[in-house]
């Protein structure tokens, strides 16, 4: 098809090969003005409402010259056109939350604590009276979220159903998956874990906060926290950033093209993330330090979005450098943080001993067993917020609901709200946990293949490349079928 449109006059049409350069010119644009804004940086926001403007009618275009084919390049244009008239909203909401949503009580590294910064005083600090009074005084505040999320949801929606879409119809075709299945996939794993998640949780809870777990100890409180015993004594010499470098430059990917921005200023994202800017030219990573092994973690799963971003071929497809489902591009972030969970990677590529690695892999293990039932509780709220067309306040009251019976926590309503995943996206939640499985399922294929360290092995890299490289194009058949059961098992008995 494409070559049968260039073949055509400019009178008649716009040739898809002209419209595809003039997109992706527009689309790194874009994304480099986004990246500032997300590490906290000055940006230009009227040229960024000029790109937005730009992006719309050039994606308006595509529909009219060229329809509904390529199908791909179908989703990404009305997706453009869908952000387009949203971005405000999302601009709005990030401002909110950095301005906003902030202690006018605490302080760390001198500033008020905020949305931004708000994970990494509940990480340092021993006070849980603290650490209860901001979250309480954040959930409080969330109202000032509430109407611009459900601004930019609903304006989503009804831009989407222009085109006979919907912003689930969009995400499943998309992550090649239907509603009934990945529904099912969500619970089995909350489901499947949440009895090992409960015993491990009272475990750590025990020894951190010597008493039960409450709302506020979420997440983010106990991934980092769970490491604090090696925050000043962590028995290795060597560097995150080199060491993940290394080890893909071993498998023989090239991970030194990825830009690092570790400076930890004010506005900049609370998570760290992966910015493909232009593909595969300009990939940047953000992040802020925590503690040592959770930077570890950070950057080896950001790294894994790195490196994916620099190895798809540049002759791909516009869709298929820039439109990859998350469910995709999350499979490699969850494998290469992984490498964190293996006992022969923490000991002879970090050169810890025995009974610190044994330690950590119990510690990662209660990590993931949280993400999985945190995920779970995420993913079916999303899922059912756009299947069931749920208001704001039904939202809340299904959210509490789902944290108790995957958590055994009734998590406040709104706390999703506060998310940096929840509200900012449409829908991805669901993707962290296809990408989970997958990855694992990927991990235990090399393995099979390669030995117990493949990722010592140059066969291993060329196999995990030859997936990288087609980007949106790749084909599961060789590692997964997104089976739960060996990954609900493999966390239930490590």
């Amino acid at each position: 098809m494409e070559e049968k449109l260039a073949k055509q006059s400019d009178s008649e049409t716009t040739p898809l090969s002209k419209w595809t350069t003039e997109s992706e010119k527009l689309e790194n644009a874009k994304n480099l003005l986004y990246f500032k804004q997300d590490v906290g940086l000055k940006y230009d926001k009227r040229k960024l409402a000029s790109l937005e403007k730009q992006s719309s009618a050039q994606a308006s275009l595509f529909v009219k010259k060229f329809g509904r084919e390529p199908r791909l390049l179908f989703l990404m244009s009305v997706e453009t056109i869908g952000r387009a008239k949203t971005y405000k909203d999302y601009l709005r909401l990030h401002e909110t939350r950095t301005s906003k949503i902030l202690s006018k009580r605490f302080n760390i590294n001198g500033a008020n604590v905020n949305w931004g910064s708000w994970r990494q005083f509940a990480a340092s600090t021993d006070d849980s009276s603290a650490r209860k009074e901001i979250f309480d005084d954040f959930l409080e505040k969330s109202s000032l979220l509430t109407p611009i999320i459900k601004s930019r949801f609903d304006t989503y929606a009804k831009t989407l159903e222009q085109y006979e879409l919907t912003p689930l119809s969009s995400y499943l075709e998309l992550e090649r998956i239907d509603y009934d299945r990945l529904l099912t996939l969500v619970d089995r794993l909350g489901s499947g874990l949440k009895d090992s998640f409960r015993a491990s949780l009272a475990k750590y809870s025990e020894e951190i906060l010597r008493r039960d777990p409450e709302y506020y100890d979420d997440f983010y409180f106990f991934r980092s926290r769970i490491f604090r015993k090696y925050e000043k004594k962590f028995p290795t010499k060597h560097e995150p950033i080199v060491r993940i470098v290394k080890t893909m430059k071993e498998m023989g990917l090239n991970a030194s093209k990825v830009k690092v921005d570790r400076v930890d200023r004010k506005g900049k994202s609370a998570s760290a993330f992966c910015a493909a800017i232009k593909v595969p030219t300009d990939v940047r990573i953000s992040y802020r330090k925590s503690n040592p092994l959770e930077d570890f973690s950070a950057v080896f799963h950001e790294f894994g979005h790195g490196v994916h971003g620099v190895s798809i071929d540049s002759d791909a497809t516009y869709w298929n450098k820039y439109l990859i489902a998350n469910g995709v591009s999350e499979i490699f972030s969850i494998f290469f943080e992984g490498l964190m969970h293996e006992n022969l990677y923490l000991r002879e590529e970090l050169g810890l001993d025995e009974q610190v690695s044994l330690d950590l892999l119990s510690r990662f293990r209660f990590n993931e067993l949280f993400f999985a039932t945190f995920y779970s509780a995420n993913s079916t709220m999303k899922l059912r917020y756009w299947h069931d067309s749920l208001d704001m306040d039904e939202a809340n009251s299904l959210y509490s609901d789902l944290t108790e019976q995957y958590m055994g926590i009734r998590y406040p309503g709104k706390y999703w709200q506060l998310h940096h995943v929840m509200p900012d996206y449409f829908l991805y939640s669901p993707s962290y946990l296809i990408a989970a499985v997958r990855a694992f399922e990927l991990s235990k294929s090399l393995r099979s293949k390669f030995g117990e360290r493949y990722w010592k092995d140059k066969r291993a890299g060329a196999y995990v490349f030859s997936l990288l490289q087609v980007g949106q194009a790749i084909e599961f058949d060789g590692f997964s079928r997104l089976d739960t059961s060996a990954y609900i098992e493999h966390l239930k008995e490590n």
